[in-house]
């Protein structure tokens, strides 16, 4: 009787998968905040699966089999660019579903590559920087990247779309005009963050970011030791770290100088308010 039941069960839920991969209706992304830019493009009107949930890493996320499940039932994915996720995943996930396709939402973005380091007798040239949701400037033009590819799958909705984006167009447009006046009133242009996800921030307003790790690698008891002397030598006032990381050496460096450490979180889904936020941490820090 049991074993009747197990066949009912899997033979409804093949046939449920059947019908939403045949209404292939909902859109696909990476990361959360991506998330925010489709809904203030559409609305609430279309189902939006965010691959990497809150305070997971976009470098080493794997899906879960019920995520699997939602790509098989999407007709478009907006890749983010270059996060680690995307390469390991974007072609197994067109492999299961021959429908989709996948839009990158970085494409005409002037991207930055990051050092390359020595490795033996061979070397290692850097990769691409995959942070570009967390400066407004790059943010915009994701954001275009995002309306020309939800027009495309909604044609219907194309007014609603262009006029939902030009209100998300001004906010963007704003929130970049004031980080370019709330640096001319830094005193400091250097901040401290254990992970490096602000490099488009830093080079689109003149900041220097110190990321405590170095090169994706656990620092060392003498970079440790260069950043708490930078910290007492330009009185840094705080450590960034983001909330999926061992707070532990940021802390050590911040006890001994007498700086808070302040979590942030570039992954939020209220992309707007975190940058806001994140503003006026960094006026706090540098001013």
């Amino acid at each position: 009787m049991n074993k009747i039941l197990l066949a009912l069960m899997v033979v409804v839920l093949v046939a449920s998968c059947g019908q939403k991969k045949k209404s292939l209706n909902s859109v696909t992304v990476s990361i959360l905040p991506q998330k925010f830019i489709v809904e203030q493009l559409l609305g609430d009107g279309v189902e939006i699966n965010v691959m990497i949930p809150d305070g997971n890493s976009p470098a080493t996320y794997s899906p879960t089999p019920e995520q699997m499940k939602a790509v098989s039932s999407s007709s478009l994915y907006l890749k983010i660019g270059h996060i680690g996720f995307e390469q390991a995943w974007i072609e197994k996930f067109q492999s299961i579903n021959g429908d989709l396709k996948v839009v990158d939402t970085s494409a005409g973005i002037q991207l930055i590559r990051g050092e390359g380091h020595q490795h033996g007798d061979h070397y290692h040239e850097g990769g691409i920087d995959p942070h570009i949701w967390t400066s407004p400037k790059t943010m915009l033009k994701v954001m275009k990247n995002t309306q020309v590819a939800l027009i495309d799958k909604y044609p219907e909705q194309k007014d609603r779309i262009l006029e939902r984006g030009k209100l998300l167009e001004s906010k963007i447009i704003e929130l970049d005009e004031s980080y370019s006046k709330a640096r001319e009133e830094m005193i400091s242009h250097k901040f401290i963050i254990f992970h490096p996800a602000y490099t488009y921030l830093a080079r689109d307003y003149s900041l220097v970011q110190v990321s405590i790790e170095h090169m994706g690698k656990e620092p060392s008891a003498k970079w440790l030791k260069e950043i708490a002397d930078m910290v007492k030598e330009e009185n840094i006032k705080a450590i960034f770290i983001q909330r999926e990381f061992d707070k532990r050496n940021a802390e050590m460096i911040a006890t001994e100088a007498g700086i808070p450490v302040i979590q942030v979180n570039p992954l939020a889904e209220n992309w707007d308010v975190e940058m806001r936020k994140t503003l006026d941490l960094l006026v706090k820090a540098l001013s």
